[in-house]
């Protein structure tokens, strides 16, 4: 039986994308030991759930459905920037997000969290930390060039719209992570 990698997922928008397009292929210039992302697969991850067999991912579909029911379509922005553990120490890059509108981010992963352990899946351990990772670091190598540079890029404030929850399917390939929508199911919309 084939397993599907699977994650839960919001999208982000076109013009977001171009922006961490140019942000990617300027940090790219940097001599830094980091794996930039591919800017046409940074979302907002709201559970990763692995390696699922077909059925399971229906039980998910069922969970991701249920969970939305009722909650309304927002708008997000983009915010600081930093890094995991922090920025003395990277391993992570990411672009935060802002405080607005943010509880609304929150209450939907609740939900999507919620449904999932109650129908038997894996309770997160960690606290939700909402974020959209731009690279990884592979070595030590210039990594205070690294961290500088990305530091002082001026990112600049977009938004997010989030009118959609997904389930996303990822594919390791050599060249990087492959991302493809499984299902995908609407926030409701007011007025």
């Amino acid at each position: 039986m084939n397993s599907i990698r699977t994650f839960i997922a919001i999208k982000i928008s076109p013009q977001l994308t171009a922006a961490f397009r140019a942000m990617v292929n300027e940090l790219r210039q940097s001599p830094g030991d980091v794996k930039w992302v591919n800017p046409n697969g940074i979302h907002i991850t709201l559970k990763f759930l692995g390696d699922l067999s077909r059925d399971a991912v229906e039980r998910v579909s069922d969970c991701i459905e249920s969970a939305v029911s009722g909650k309304l379509a927002f708008t997000l922005k983009t915010g600081e920037k930093g890094a995991f553990p922090s920025l003395k120490r990277p391993r992570v890059f990411w672009v935060g997000l802002q405080a607005e509108n943010k509880d609304q981010l929150i209450s939907l992963q609740k939900s999507v969290e919620d449904a999932l352990t109650d129908a038997g899946f894996p309770k997160e351990t960690r606290q939700y930390k909402p974020h959209l990772t731009i690279g990884r670091v592979r070595g030590n190598r210039d990594i205070e060039t690294a961290t500088r540079d990305f530091t002082e890029y001026p990112f600049p404030e977009t938004e997010i719209p989030v009118t959609e929850v997904l389930i996303m399917k990822s594919e390791l390939t050599p060249k990087g992570a492959v991302y493809t929508v499984q299902r995908a199911f609407s926030l409701a919309t007011c007025g």
